[in-house]
């Protein structure tokens, strides 16, 4: 992987992490409470600028950045502390960071399928000497069905005609008629049944959207069983990576082409933003739960208390991101 992989992987996967604590941000301004400063990057500071109340600063390491809350641990007596806002204003400005990155990973989705074009039922193209060119199949047709099953997808039609055996029936739109075609088939180099057609690509910013709807939902389903999978043991630490190995993903993507970096990029945006609301500890989410935990038994739980479980928390998140870290290079160097 050459260097410009790594350097286009690396500020790819700092725009996932800034944009998570820009969500922070944003809506901790908008819900009145005091932000300390915004950094992009960790580490040693480099450049840094005061506006208002705020310190924007630039940090040595490309590898994340962060949003000091003023009482974002509970200490402090500013009436604008985050620890003095109430719950739901907390659950906001929490949430936000995760839904940051669900929110960017479905634009830029829907802006990569809007560029690239998505499958529609509309042909494109009658191969010569093909048996829909003999049946009277046009390009321009809409495939509104196939033997009597109505196709909304490409896919539902290239299974239909396969299903269908030796002939196909389809129902199809021309201009303001609908009329029915009867093509025979034949067999691909793939073995499957078709008539020799392809479909036209909508470049159709609604169609995209839907498209993201549908890839965020299916992503959202695997990381349900992949959770599942590492509780009751069935998954292995190759099956997780962390920033080395997201970082080298991205890189050897960016070989084959921008279009797999992009894509990729709102996997793995969509990978933190799921992660971080889950209820546990120094997470967003178990950082959630405890507003929640903390509405219902008023008083009972402390400050204190809910920084030492979210410190603990931290060391075994520090932990398990070294133990990635190590796993990753160990597979990065092929060991």
């Amino acid at each position: 992987m050459s260097w410009i992989a790594y350097v286009i992987a690396v500020l790819l996967f700092l725009l996932l992490i800034v944009s998570h604590e820009f969500g922070h941000f944003a809506t901790a301004k908008l819900c009145g409470v005091k932000v300390n400063e915004f950094s992009v990057g960790m580490g040693p500071l480099i450049l840094h600028k005061t506006k208002g109340e705020t310190e924007y600063s630039l940090r040595a390491f490309p590898i994340g950045g962060f949003c000091r809350l003023e009482g974002e641990d509970g200490d402090s007596e500013d009436s604008r502390a985050f620890s003095k806002a109430v719950w739901w204003k907390k659950v906001i400005i929490l949430a936000a960071g995760a839904f940051m990155n669900i929110i960017l990973a479905l634009i830029i989705m829907t802006m990569l399928y809007t560029w690239a074009g998505s499958l529609s039922t509309t042909i494109d193209k009658v191969m010569d000497g093909s048996p829909a060119l003999e049946a009277g199949v046009q390009s321009g047709d809409v495939i509104l069905a196939v033997n009597g099953t109505e196709t909304p997808e490409w896919s539902d039609v290239v299974n239909n005609i396969n299903l269908g055996g030796n002939e196909a029936v389809l129902t199809v739109k021309r201009g303001s008629e609908t009329i029915q075609i009867i093509s025979p088939t034949y067999v691909n180099e793939d073995g499957r049944n078709v008539i020799g057609i392809t479909c036209r690509l909508q470049h159709n910013v609604f169609t995209a959207f839907r498209y993201s709807l549908d890839v965020t939902k299916d992503f959202m389903l695997s990381m349900r069983d992949f959770f599942v999978q590492l509780f009751t043991g069935k998954a292995s630490s190759d099956d997780v990576v962390g920033v080395v190995g997201m970082v080298s993903m991205i890189g050897q993507s960016a070989q084959t082409g921008i279009a797999n970096v992009i894509f990729l990029m709102c996997i793995i945006s969509l990978n933190l933003g799921i992660i971080n609301l889950l209820p546990l500890p120094a997470l967003d989410g178990g950082r959630i739960l405890f507003v929640f935990i903390r509405a219902v038994f008023r008083g009972k739980i402390s400050d204190a208390a809910e920084s030492y479980v979210h410190a603990a928390g931290m060391i075994l998140l520090m932990a398990l991101m070294v133990f990635l870290v190590f796993n990753d290079t160990l597979r990065l160097f092929g060991k």
